[in-house]
Formats: structure tokens, sequence, C-alpha cells
């Protein structure tokens, strides 16, 4: 830093240094703006940014801007600019508000930091710290901590103080915290220097022989000494603990333990974390090499007795075992041996280290499970499984593939994508382009077979990196060709499904994305609401249908559109959770797009659970971080009596109590409590009394006697607990030793007593504690460099990192290379974890914990390594991190073996999440399962309810009249092995039951017993329904056919019994009535026929378009009946769309037939042309008297339509004495029959020809 001196601007002071912290003393304001304004002015003229925080002298800022003016002429200039700055207390301070000196702390420094950017000197300050002694406990801890934040920076702050609030011991403790103090003495200002706190230059450490004489200069001398020598030990010590501490913290992060064996001896040396790791106690249990061996599992212990001895050959390798601990818990370990020899070559000492690598072995037995569940499922799926590269190229497929293609393995690899997809699809480029962008596609596309054929497929993809980090793609495709035909059945299911939307209590809607002119989404239309939704929005429907949301609410979160944006354009459903300020709730969102562009949501409101969840949240963060922070011992006592009471890590270490042990009075290890020398009973114990007596306990002292002798003073106090009636149910009691601080007392009054014999013990000390201290740092070394940790210290007031060598050569660097600095560490952090490494310090000096975390650096050597960060940190007494030490571990090996498990999972779960299926892992010895899929969609059930059951409980789930078949299928795969097939039906928790297809794989053990059994249940409750819906379909259908046929013939059989009847009256009957007969029968049969045509061209429909058929059939009559060179004309007025059943149509049909058929043979036989018409419509005019009669007895209902067909033509007639209703003839009694049975009338008119007209009612 620039060490030139800066002009002060007041006279008594002159040129002042960078770093330079003093105070003024006033009575007036006069006295105050005396000193500040020439103050700031020579700030200002000297390119310094200038600030001047008031005190509570000045109201306003326009009263502090007097006086500065008339010292500073250009005032309003530098304000303008913001080169000076007057901040009121008003403004730095609400009413009530306490002031956070760790905050002011922190904005002088970013101040300083902003006027170094903008192109400044320096910072300039001004300020009032009063209202700390009001505010803040220690008004010198902050002055000092002012001083030492300002001291290598480029900040000068001037403190002013008003006399009159401080009184005579308070102005001495504020003027000792600043450099020097201006004062007024006999109306001029003095410049009061502060010998405290002048710095040495230099160490000066004399040898204790040096103090010969006994003068008074050397006596003086020798106290000087003494308190030098104290110091250089205090700090020593400091050091050793402060390595001890991190060398404790390595092996117990890594759960890494040392040993010494003396093979001379035959002693064995265990460290604590050894003792941790073979669950031994070290005070019960004694370390030799039978004990050791004994712990060792039976099976290997031939093996490590050789692999040590091996060890004499060859040094440092590693030996991996199994241990037995006292519990009978198995675990692995890995012990590194050194051996030392002597100086005939022979071994005399074994020293190493143990590290428990259970859980990495662990993680390796899971991958190997997780590829043999992964192998299993691939084998047998029930669609086909492909795993390709994005080009195309197949690498492998199952059975179920083979099956669908008609291909061997070999025959679909060399076939390819090309050779098994329809290159005519145009859904395939679409769908590769999807793939290729998104990483996933779902879709149907056509595909071919080895013979040729094609069929629908529908296709589920996803992108995935192998162990070698290629892409490569799992492509999953199910033959839908049955699915397809069964589709138009469950068409019909649509109008349940209408209902369910509109009685579900999830609010549900249905959106269409609308675009910016950048093709991004804005906005969203409302397409389809429930009601759920307008109750939840609180908004009819039809006053959002066809608007936008903007348009509605005027608001929108732009996170949600994007979301619903992404769903509508790729089709992939989203679950997510958003808190709508419309309606200040929490909502969970489903959302999935029904087509492209379009969306549907549905929602439901958890603000009640998330507040609860929150609340839960922070109440346990803060409990949890309070008891394991604070440097306090805390006790809690579970019950009135306090028969049951633990503690936090300060009162475990201190009590020497192990995590959630009881240390009540009553409980063992016995711990005695006295005061004063008086033994106290428990009613006299502060929790105790706290709790019996409902009392507040404070500032109380006893002495412990610790079971293991030793005895601590504790200063404490304890306060009762009580539930929600008032109720005592317990108590509390917060405690710290001060065992050290008596027995500081006694040794300062020893040395006090004796400084000679003190100095020259003092420096027997030191030397023991360097010693010490190298020896400890040549351990930590050594574990470091074993276990692949290494230890740092970031003095964050001055930015100093020191790296210990384990750490240099974790980051590719020689031993003491690493650049003493914060920047430096960050060069070396991979460029996309910097951000969040930065971020995490950060959150560290705005007070948050640190905690460990992993993350990516680029070795010197250029090579990425993943290390594992630890830190703690250490705060001064105002609360503010001053300091951090950490340890960072080496984790590039573990990452790639997790890496590896995970890809596994991975693959596992896109197979399950792809087939829609659940997949389990069923172990039968210990009767549970693992499960993969949507449970709660299929069964309805909470996932981890379902989980939780076992095989009989399943089983109670299958429907009484399934469980014996599928018992009989389990019992006969769990005898015989290979796989099994079941379907039946399963009962969902709301009581439903689905049919399920379930189907399963044995893996036996080396016994060749089934084990574990791998399968897949799929839901088949649609194709059961489609089968069944289908299957009465075709029994209806054939129920039809059988009814029309019978009719039909019926109606046949009818008119050839009336044409027999004519031939009995008749004595001699010959070939031409025969042949006249059978023609007049042949069209009548032709009629209904020809009904039975139309209504085969009405595509399945039960009723005919009556007046096309009249016209065809009166067309084919004219054709059979032609009658030479007679020029006979046809005028038909027939009304369009009349439409009528099979029960109307025959009997009309034929009604026609014989009316046209006898004109044709009768009317014109002596004439050479003549016209017939026919005229079909409804009847307009008033209804017959027998319709009216009918309606108001109610035999009819008012929806009756009346028709009128009329048939005339303009022949010869019929004879004036023939009687219609009571004719002989067989066509007329035909007619007569058929109008009757359509409850219709007849009349005759003769006026002109014949004409017969039928009025007829159609329900």
């Amino acid at each position: 830093m620039d060490e030139k001196l800066r002009t002060s601007g007041v006279q008594v002071i002159g040129d002042i240094a960078w770093g330079t912290h003093f105070c003024q003393f006033y009575r007036t304001q006069e006295e105050l703006v005396n000193v500040v304004c020439p103050y700031l002015k020579a700030g200002l003229e000297g390119n310094e940014l200038c600030i001047w925080a008031l005190p509570r002298d000045f109201e306003t800022k326009k009263e502090a801007e007097g006086p500065l003016r008339r010292t500073i002429p250009k005032l309003d200039i530098y304000l303008e600019k913001g080169q000076m700055e007057i901040i009121s207390y008003k403004d730095r301070y609400a009413e009530k508000e306490i002031p956070d000196s760790k905050k002011a702390l922190g904005n002088l420094i970013k101040k300083a930091d902003y006027a170094l950017l903008n192109g400044y000197s320096g910072l300039r300050l001004v300020q009032d710290t009063s209202w700390l002694k009001n505010d803040w406990k220690n008004l010198t801890g902050y002055e000092e901590e002012l001083d030492i934040a300002i001291e290598n920076r480029r900040i000068t702050a001037l403190c002013t103080y008003s006399s009159g609030k401080f009184d005579t011991d308070e102005t001495i403790y504020a003027a000792l915290s600043h450099r020097f103090v201006l004062v007024k003495k006999e109306g001029n200002w003095e410049k009061v220097e502060n010998p405290r706190l002048k710095k040495a230059e230099e160490r000066v450490i004399q040898p204790s022989g040096e103090v010969e004489t006994k003068t008074e200069e050397e006596n003086e001398n020798l106290k000087k000494l003494l308190e030098e020598r104290t110091v250089e030990l205090t700090e020593a010590y400091k050091s050793l603990k402060v390595n001890e501490k991190q060398f404790l913290q390595i092996r117990k992060m890594t759960h890494i333990g040392n040993w010494k064996w003396d093979i001379l001896t035959g002693e064995l040396h265990w460290s604590d974390e050894v003792y941790r790791i073979f669950g031994r106690d070290p005070e019960r249990f004694k370390a030799t090499c039978d004990a050791f061996l004994g712990s060792v599992h039976p099976d290997d212990r031939e093996y490590l007795i050789n692999s040590i001895k091996k060890d004499f050959d060859e040094q440092f390798r590693n030996i991996d075992y199994r241990i037995v601990l006292p519990d009978g818990e198995e675990r692995t370990v890995r012990t590194r041996v050194e051996i030392t020899f002597d100086e005939e070559n022979q071994p005399v000492r074994a020293e190493g280290i143990v590290q428990d690598i259970t859980e990495l072995k662990r993680i390796e037995k899971a991958l190997q499970e997780r590829e043999e569940q992964y192998r299993a499922f691939f084998e047998n799926s029930m669609d086909a499984v492909l795993f390709a590269s994005p080009d195309g190229t197949i690498h492998a497929a199952n059975k179920a593939a083979c099956k669908t293609f008609g291909m061997t393995e070999k025959e679909i690899i060399r076939a390819g994508r090309n050779g098994i997809v329809d290159q005519s699809d145009p859904r395939l480029k679409p769908s590769l382009e999807e793939r290729n962008s998104t990483g996933r596609f779902k879709g149907e596309i056509n595909h071919k077979r080895k013979d040729g054929t094609i069929f629908p497929g529908e296709v589920s993809t996803a992108l995935f990196k192998d162990k070698n980090g290629l892409m490569k793609i799992v492509i999953i495709i199910r033959d839908i060709t049955e699915r397809k035909k069964a589709e138009e059945v469950l068409r019909k299911s649509e109008e349940h499904y209408r209902m369910l939307f509109t009685n579900m209590t999830e609010a549900f809607f249905l959106g269409e994305i609308i675009l910016d002119r950048d093709g991004k989404p804005y906005d969203y239309r409302f397409l389809e609401v429930n009601p759920a939704f307008e109750f939840h929005a609180g908004v009819k429907g039809e006053k959002v249908l066809g608007r936008s949301h903007l348009e509605v609410f005027q608001k929108a979160d732009p996170t949600v559109i994007e979301k619903y944006g992404q769903v509508a354009s790729s089709g992939k459903p989203a679950h997510f959770e958003f808190f709508t300020h419309l309606t200040n709730r929490f909502l969970d969102i489903y959302a999935f797009s029904p087509e492209k562009g379009k969306f549907a949501a549905i929602f439901r409101d958890i603000t009640g659970r998330k507040k609860i969840e929150e609340k839960t949240r922070q109440r346990a963060e803060e409990m949890e971080t309070l008891m394991e922070v604070t440097p306090v011992a805390i006790w809690i006592g579970h019950d009135p009596q306090c028969h049951n009471i633990t503690g936090n890590r300060m009162a475990n270490e201190l009590y020497e109590s192990e995590v959630g042990e009881n240390v009540s009075v009553n409980s063992n290890p016995v711990r005695r409590f006295f005061k004063n020398g008086h033994e106290l009973t428990v009613d006299e114990l502060p929790m105790q009394k706290a709790a019996l007596k409902d009392i507040n306990v404070r500032d109380e002292e006893i002495d412990v006697l610790l079971p293991s002798g030793e005895l601590r003073t504790l200063l404490g106090s304890a306060s009762p607990l009580h539930d929600a009636d008032g109720n005592v149910r317990g108590s509390i009691s917060a405690s710290i030793d001060i065992t050290q601080r008596k027995k500081t007392e006694t040794e300062l009054k020893e040395t006090l007593d004796n400084l000679e014999n003190l100095v020259k013990g003092r420096t027997e000390e030191l030397e023991k504690a360097y010693s010490s201290l190298k020896e400890s740092e040549k351990r930590l070394a050594e574990a470091q460099k074993m276990a692949h940790i290494g230890n740092w210290d970031w003095d964050l007031v001055t930015n100093k990192i020191y790296a210990s060598d384990e750490m240099c050569r974790i980051f590719g660097l020689g031993p003491q290379e690493f650049d003493a600095n914060y920047e430096a560490f960050l060069n070396y952090v991979h460029p996309a974890d910097r951000d969040h490494i930065n971020a995490v310090y950060r959150a560290v000096l705005n007070g948050k914990e640190l905690v460990g975390m992993d993350y990516r650096i680029i070795s010197a050597n250029g090579q990425e390594r993943v290390v594992h960060g630890q830190g703690e940190v250490t705060f001064d007494r105002e609360n503010i991190p001053v300091r951090i030490r950490g340890t960072v571990q080496d984790i590039t090996e573990r990452k790639r073996t997790e890496k590896a498990l995970e890809l596994s999972e991975e693959r596992y779960r896109i197979i399950a999440e792809q087939t829609g299926q659940l997949v389990y892992d069923y172990n039968v010895e210990e009767d549970t399962a693992d499960w993969a899929g949507n449970i709660e969609e299929i069964t309805g059930y909470n996932p981890d309810k379902f989980r939780n059951m076992n095989l009989q409980s399943l089983i109670s789930l299958i429907h009484p009249e399934d469980e014996k078949k599928f018992l009989e299928k389990y019992e006969r795969f769990r005898t015989y092995g290979g796989t099994y097939r079941s379907e039946y039906r399963f009962k969902k928790e709301n009581g439903e039951y689905i049919y399920v297809e379930d189907q399963g794989v044995g893996l036996k053990d080396e016994k060749g017993e089934i084990k574990r059994i791998l399968g897949t249940i799929k839901d088949i409750t649609e194709r059961k329904k489609a089968e069944k819906s289908l299957a009465n379909i075709e029994a209806a259908r054939k129920r039809e056919i059988h009814h029309r046929i019978k009719n039909n013939l019926q109606v046949i059989s009818s008119l050839l019994d009336l044409q027999a009847e004519k031939f009995k009256n008749k004595k001699n009957t010959g070939d031409v009535d025969v042949l006249t007969a059978l023609k007049e029968s042949q069209d009548r049969v032709m009629s209904i026929a020809l009904i039975h045509e139309k209504l085969h061209e009405s595509k399945g429909t039960d009723k005919l378009d009556f007046s096309p058929y009249l016209m065809k059939l009166v067309e084919s009559l004219f054709q059979t009946y032609n009658l030479g060179n007679k020029d006979l004309s046809l005028d038909m007025d027939l009304e369009e769309n009349i439409f009528f059943n099979i029960d109307v149509a025959v009997p009309l049909g034929l009604i026609v037939n014989e009316i046209v058929s006898n004109s044709l043979k009768y009317a014109f036989r002596d004439r050479d042309r003549g016209t017939i018409r026919i005229k079909l419509c409804r009847e307009e005019n008033e209804k017959p008297e027998h319709q009216k009669h009918e309606n108001s007895k109610g035999d009819r209902k008012s929806s009756i339509n009346n028709f009128i067909l009329a048939i005339s033509d303009n022949g010869a007639g019929l004879p004036e004495k023939l009687n219609v209703e009571n004719a002989s003839t067989l066509g007329l009694q035909i007619i007569n029959i058929l109008v009757e049975q359509l409850d219709g009338k007849i009349e005759l008119s003769r006026s002109s020809g014949t004409e017969f007209t039928i009025r007829f009612p159609i329900a």
C-alpha cells in the first residue's frame, strides 16, 4: 500500500498516514465543526471520498451543511458528484432499531472498495460512535475492530465524542482505543498520543542465562522477559492445539486412525479413531496383537498376517480385510503399513493408518446389484427395448424386440434404425429432431417387421451418457395395433371423463400458449375450466374463457408461463410448486400437453402444508444450530424430576459422555457435585431446583467431580420448561467451564511470587512446546499425505492463506508453492464452480454456517480433480468472522464410482418411467421390495405406504376369486424357477379393482434357491374393458341380425300364405296362373330386399331414408312390367328427409308395390298412354278423428307425426261395385292388412281413374 502521508487539514495534527484512527472530544457544536470541517476539506482537495455520519447534535443534514459551506465553498459540487456524503442518524437507523457493529464494519469496507474502484485516492470518515455506549456492551471492542479493519487500507477515521455523555472511566477507555486523541485544553487543541498502540518492530528473545545480577534495572528486564516468554508460550500452545484439532478433525472426517507396533516389545498403540472404528472403549480394551487379531474376521486373519509379512519386503501397500465389532456387526477396513528396519535390516517397528471403507464397499456392491437389475429388466420387459447411438446404429435388443420384429438380435443390429422403421412415416423426421434438441421423445411411429408388414408403435426414447461419456439412446417400442382397434370403443368413455372433469375437487383448466414476435411464450388463453378452478381463482368461467391470463388478472409470473410453454411445445409433463400473489397461496401444479401448443393444468392449494413445513424447518434449524454451535454446555431435563438429562456437543465433552447419553444423578457413571466444599443433594442442583420449584436459577457456581477423577468448576443458570397447559415438563441448564480461569488465577499468584524461577520454568516449557509442535506438525503432514487430505488457514483480515504440503500436492504444486491469497485459490477452482464458491464464502462472511461442499479444481498440470472442502469459522468478540480454517480432500476416485452408480440408476429409472409399469425387486428372505414407477397413479396408494407392504399384505389386495390361481402360479414358480406371468384383479386404495398383468423372473443364489424376484406389474384394465366391450357389441349385432331375418321371413311367409289361399278356391290352375303368382311374390320379396340394401348402404343406422328407396322401387316395377310401346309416365312428389325404421318401411314398401304393380297390369290395357302419380309428405292439416280420440285417452304422445301416401293413375279405374275394405282379391287384402298394421286409414277415389290415399301416424 502506498505509505505517502495525507494532509489532515488540522494544524495540531499535521500529516497522517493511511490507517490512522483517532478521536475528538468536544463540548459544543462549534468545537466539533472547528476540527471536522477543515479535516473534510483537506480530504476533498486530496481526491478522497469523504463521509460524515452526523451525531444526534444535528437534527437534519441541512444544519451540518451550513458550517461546511463556510469552510468548503464548492460543497454543492462535491455533493452533486457524490464525493461528499452526509448521513443523518435517522437515515442510518430506525427509531427503535439496535445498531449492528458487524454490519457497520462490513459497510465501511465495501465503501472503501467502492472509493478505489471509482478513482478516489481513498476514504476519509467522520463518525459519531457515542450511540455504542447505550446499544453495545463493549464500546472499546468495536473501536479495536475498526482499528484492525482500516490498518492496511486506504482509510482514515475520526471518531467524535460529546464529553457530556461520558464519565471519566468511559472517556479513558474510549481514548485508549485510538491512535491519538484531540482534547481542548485552555482554549487550544492538544494532540495526546496513545503509547499502548505503538507496535513493536521485532521480537526480542533473551536467553534466561543472561539474567545474572539482582540490580533494580535487571529485575525490570526480568519482568519484561517473563511477559515476552509468557506470550510466546501461549502462542505456541495455541498453535499446538490448532494442529492437534486439525489432525483429529481430519481423522474423524475420513474415519482414519493411526497405530504403532513395537515389533521387539510387542507393544501396540491405537489412536482414538482406531478404537472408534473397532467399536472398543479405550478404558476397557487393551490393544495387543492377539486382541487385534481377535477382532479380525476369522476368514481374513491368515490373509492379513501373510500380507503384513509381505510388507517386510514391499513398503506402502493397502490391505483390505473385515473386522467384527463387539455387537456382531461386520465392517470393512483398509490398512496401510510402513516398516522401520534397524542397521541390520531387521524390522523393529511398524506403523500405519486404518480407514473404515464399509460405505465404499457398499457403493460398489450397490452398483453391481443395479447392473443385475438392469439386465434382468432388459431381458424380461414385455416391450421391445433397444440400445442405440444417435446415428441409428443399434447395439443391443431384448427378447421382446426380437419377437416384435420377427428377427434375431443380430438381424436387428444389422438392420439398424432404417431397417426397422417405416421411412415413409412423416412423423419420423420431427421425432428425431425433437429427441436431438430435448434429449427425449415420446410418440407414435410406424415400424416394419422382417416380413415387411407395417405396424404402429408407441415409442419412448431418452438420451444418456455411457461410462465412457459417449451419447447413447434407450428406445422402448410397444406394438399398439390392438390398442388402435379398441380406441373406437374406448371413445365412448369420454362422457364418463367429462363428468369426472366437472366434479373433480382439483382445479383444472385447458390453455393455449400465446407467443411473442420472437416465438417465446408470454401469455396463454383459457380454453376450458372446471368448477373447482372457478372456486380457487375466485372468478366465473364465462369471464375467463376465450380470454388471456393477462386480460383477466393483469399480472402473470413469467416463470410459470415459461413452464407452461415448455409443456405445450415439448409435450413433456411438468410437476412443480408455485406461490401465486393473486390469492397469496401455494399451489401444487401438474401440467401436461394434450396437443401441440396447448396444455392442461391441474392444481390444488397446499398453502397450509407449506406454512407448517416452513415453521417446522425454521424451528428445527434454529434449535439444531443453537445447540451445536454455542460454546456453552447445555443440558435439557426431559421430565419434571430430571430423571432423564441429555446435553449438546459442549456438554458431552465436558461430562465425558456420549451423544444422547443420560447424565442424570441416578445414572452411571456417577458424577458428584460440590459447592464451597459441601456436597450437594439432588434437590440442591440448579436443574432440579428449577424444575421442582418452578423457579429461575442464575449464575450459580458449583464443582463437578467426573468419573475420571477430574474436578471441574462450572458457572451456570437454569430455568424450568412448561407444556402447553403451563405445567412444568422439565428444565434447561446452560453452563461454562471456568476451571481454567480458576487455575489461571492461582498460577498468576504463584507467578508473581517468584519471577526468576517462573522464567526458567517457562523457558523449559517453551522448548518442550516447540518440540511437541514440531512432532505434531510432522504427524499431521504424514496423515494428510496418506489420506490425501490437506489443510488450510485463511486470515480474513489480511487475506492471506496458509496451505499445507498435501494441499499443494492435491493442487499439482510443490511444497509451499501455493500463492498465499484467496484470488490465487480461485484461479485453481474450475470456472463453472467459481460463482458457487464465491457465493458460499460471501454467505459465511454474512454470518451463515460453513458446511462441507464438493467442487472441481484444475491442478497446475491441467488435470481436473474433484475435492471435498470442510471448514470452520472463527469469530471475534463482535461475532465478526476473522479466520476460516479447513481441509481439502481429493475425492476424484470416489466421485467416479458414485457417477457409475448414478448412471446405472438413471437408466433403470428411465426405463421404468417410460414403460408406464411398476418395476419391483422382491427380497424373498427379508420379505421386502424396492419399487420403481408411478405407484400412486396405478395403485392409488401413497408411495411410502405401498413400499412398506410385505408379500402377504399385497396378496390380501388380490380379488378373492383370483387369489387361489395367483398363489398356485407363485408356488409353482418358487418350486421350479424360470419365469411366471399372471393376470388378476388388484384392489386400489379407494376400493376400486383394476386388472393387472404381473410378470417376474427369479434370481438364484449359489445353492440354486430363489432369493430375489425381479418383475413388472402393468395396468391392463382398459384392455380388459375393450375386450369385454367388443364381445358385447358382437353379441348385440348377432341378435339384431337374427331378429331382422326372422321378421322378414315371417312377412314373406304371410305373403305366401295369402297367395296359397288364392289357389285354394280354384279348381283348375294353369301354368300361367302359377307364373303370375310367383312373379307377384317375387316383386313383394324384392321390395323387402331393397329395404335391406338401402339400410346396408346407410352404414349401420337403423332408419331408412324412404324417398330415395321409393323412387328406386317404382323404377324397378316399371322395368319389370314393360308394356311394349305404351307411353306411360311417372310423376313423383316425395318430401325429402323422411326416415322410417324397418318396421314401417317394410309394410309401406309392400303397399306401394301392390298398388303400382296393379296399375301397371290393369289400368292401361286399352290405352296407349297414361300417368301414375305418387306423393309422400307429412300431414299439416288437423289430425284425423281417430288420432284425436287416441291422444285424448293418453294412448299417444303429442310428438306423433302424421304422413300421407297418395298413389293414383288416370287409367280405366276400379269397378264401382268393388268394396276396398272387403275385397276378395289378394292384392287389396294385402294392402288392407298392411295399412291396419301401420295403424292407418285408406281412402279410394274413382273420379278420374283410381287414387288410393293412405294416412298413417309415426311416433
